[in-house]
Order: C-alpha cells, then structure tokens, then sequence
C-alpha cells in the first residue's frame, strides 16, 4: 500500500498542502482533480521520489510502479 503520513509539501514558499494522510491499497484505481497550482504534480513528483515532502512520511512497497499520465 501507498501511504502518506502527515506530509507537508510547500513549493516556492508557498504551502500546498499540510499534515495530509492517505492510504492507497493494491488494487484501488486513484484519479486525483484540482485547480491549477493545487499540487497535483508536486503530489506526484513526491510519489514518484523525485520531490521529498518537507515534513511527514511518505511509503510504498519496494518494487512498486506508480503509472502516470
């Protein structure tokens, strides 16, 4: 499973968003809206490990592909 504990992601100075937590269980087909500047790529870059969340935990299964669009 894919879960965020906590995070904060702040880009530019700017907070996107604070203390989020989430759980992504094997199996489950996740799309995720928002306005521009919301933070849906940072959220990704961090899932993909190209962006570390400025406080929190952040995990997934060693091994595990995140598909992206």
């Amino acid at each position: 499973m894919i879960q965020l504990d906590q995070v904060s992601l702040r880009r530019g100075g700017r907070v996107l968003f604070q203390k989020a937590s989430m759980q992504i269980h094997p199996g489950w087909k996740v799309g995720l809206t928002g306005v521009n500047g919301a933070g849906k790529s940072s959220l990704f870059a961090a899932l993909l490990g190209s962006l570390t969340p400025d406080e929190g935990m952040l995990s997934s299964p060693h091994g595990w592909t995140v598909a992206h669009m």
